[in-house]
């Protein structure tokens, strides 16, 4: 029965991820937007991760979740810093860039949660990059994005409507 319990419990979990690479400007903007939601007061209900590094880090980071909300880099042609909500499989047709999961696209990572748990229903949050090349920082115009796009995301993560929202428009 605790077990029972505990699964429905975990059934109530969105976790957040931010992918992407710190090391290629804009590139490390969902994990910018993981790590400032991270630092805040989140409700039970939400976890933050970030899985960067190795492919095998966001099949990982989305065990035990019913949904999941993706953080990275889009660049769909809008003005660099502009948020966009999609689905996975939008983003990756429409993008011109999405950030991978290690060496991975991102569909063939969401794939592998197949492999360890059931896959959570998602949606991408992404921020237009300027610039995707090596450095450290993000550009001067996707900085404040940062802040909108964490905004963005708790709102979906910790609301039915806007969660049914942006899946309709995703």
């Amino acid at each position: 029965a605790a077990a029972h319990l505990l699964r429905d419990d975990m059934s109530e979990i969105t976790v957040i991820v931010g992918i992407g690479n710190e090391r290629r400007r804009d590139d490390g903007v969902g994990i910018a937007v993981a790590r400032l939601l991270a630092a805040g007061e989140l409700p039970p209900t939400v976890r933050v991760e970030e899985a960067a590094a190795r492919s095998f880090d966001l099949p990982v980071a989305l065990e035990g979740a019913a949904r999941a909300i993706i953080l990275a880099a889009v660049a769909l042609g809008d003005e660099p810093g502009a948020v966009h909500v999609l689905s996975p499989a939008d983003a990756e047709a429409r993008a011109d860039y999405l950030s991978p999961v290690g060496t991975m696209a991102l569909m063939d990572a969401l794939g592998l949660g197949g492999l360890i748990d059931v896959r959570p229903e998602a949606l991408v949050v992404g921020v237009e990059p300027a610039e995707i090349a090596p450095g450290h920082t993000l550009t001067r115009e996707v900085r404040p994005a940062v802040a909108t796009a964490a905004q963005v995301a708790l709102e979906v993560a910790t609301s039915d409507a806007a969660w049914r929202r942006a899946l309709r428009e995703a």
